[in-house]
């Protein structure tokens, strides 16, 4: 069978103008680079922290711990109060007064969620250390870890000196779009909201 050009060229054109209206190609923006590696870094550096996610509206970042049992509401007010009373010790001491400091917690059938929403002009990588120092001695048996094996040295070291520079460069630059960073796999990813 041959091939005819100049009838195929027609077709496609009629095609073409029969199709032309409101189908376009939307571009997909692709999350700022320091937004990715904040949100990556912090995945990296932190095996307590299953989730977190930007907010460019209140320059915010939700923290999400996991925790496989449904937590009370009296334990999770007991592990706030605790929780509220250090990071707000550890900030006065460092000088900072915090923006946002909110927690909350949801929990769905035997998983239960904390979620630690902070300012970013505030945030401090020796206070995520706090946290999740703190929610592991809380929970020890049952916080969702991440299962990796153990981070070479330097490369942990590495890994803080870039969440640290990160969280700088962020204060400095607000970020404008909404991300959210997920463990998947033996990676992390980071997506636009």
């Amino acid at each position: 069978m041959t091939r005819h050009p100049r009838f195929l060229t027609e077709i496609e054109k009629g095609v073409k103008s029969m199709f032309s209206f409101p189908f376009r190609k939307k571009a997909r923006k692709k999350p700022s680079k320091e937004g990715v590696k904040l949100l990556a870094s912090i995945l990296v550096c932190y095996e307590e922290i299953t989730k977190v996610g930007y907010e460019p509206k209140d320059d915010t970042i939700r923290l999400t711990f996991s925790i496989k049992e449904p937590v009370t509401k009296q334990r999770f007010d007991e592990i706030g109060k605790l929780l509220a009373q250090s990071v707000a010790a550890f900030l006065n001491l460092s000088g900072i007064q915090p923006r946002v400091f909110n927690m909350e917690m949801e929990t769905a059938g035997r998983v239960s969620f904390i979620h630690l929403i902070r300012d970013v002009q505030s945030l401090m990588r020796d206070e995520l250390s706090l946290v999740a120092d703190i929610l592991y001695d809380a929970f020890p048996e049952t916080l969702l870890l991440d299962d990796r094996d153990p981070l070479d040295p330097n490369f942990e070291v590495e890994q803080e000196n870039l969440l640290d520079h990160m969280l700088g460069t962020v204060r400095q630059h607000h970020l404008k779009e909404r991300l959210l960073g997920i463990r998947e796999g033996d990676r992390v990813v980071v997506y636009n909201q």
